[in-house]
């Protein structure tokens, strides 16, 4: 049987399993912004951003089980663009092509319903299995790199951009 990806929005009720995700070693040695997250932060982060429409974030749902998030974060509609962003909490569904799939839902929504023209990411180059995926969905390498210090440890960080038209010919 095939699994099931689809997105709903993030709610208030998601708080729990956001702050277990998101702080779990796995998910935040993969992001540049490597904060805990508490309640109050994450209630924050939803009142202040999502609602006010700078952050569309979605719950990833893999057979109707909520499994990680997806999102587009610093919405600019003057621009036409905006960051995005990834995560797969629950260890079980990654490495089943999620990502790739919530990626390509996501990205949907930016170019459809956001009317957005481009849509780009950070990535660690290190984090072989995620420039996989973007790659995937339709990112690719603007020969843009930086390094950043992370923990004391140098890291390569990525940039990768889809415009629509390209998201279009797909």
């Amino acid at each position: 049987m095939t699994d099931i990806v689809t997105i709903r929005p993030i709610t208030y009720d998601d708080t729990e399993d956001i702050i277990r995700w998101r702080n779990s070693d796995y998910v935040r040695s993969r992001f540049i912004d490597q904060r805990l997250f508490t309640k109050e932060s994450h209630e924050y982060w939803l009142k202040n951003f999502v609602e006010t429409k700078k952050v569309d974030q979605f719950i990833i749902m893999l057979d109707r089980k909520s499994v990680g998030s997806v999102y587009l974060r610093d919405i600019d509609y003057d621009k036409k663009e905006a960051e995005f962003g990834i995560f797969i909490g629950e260890e079980s569904a990654r490495g089943k092509g999620v990502g790739t799939k919530s990626a390509g839902l996501i990205l949907k929504h930016a170019f459809e319903v956001l009317n957005l023209d481009k849509v780009f990411l950070r990535v660690y180059e290190d984090n072989a299995g995620a420039v996989k995926s973007y790659e995937k969905a339709g990112f690719v390498f603007k020969g843009r790199k930086e390094s950043i210090t992370v923990n004391g440890a140098k890291r390569e960080v990525l940039f990768m951009e889809l415009e629509k038209k390209d998201f279009e010919k797909r």
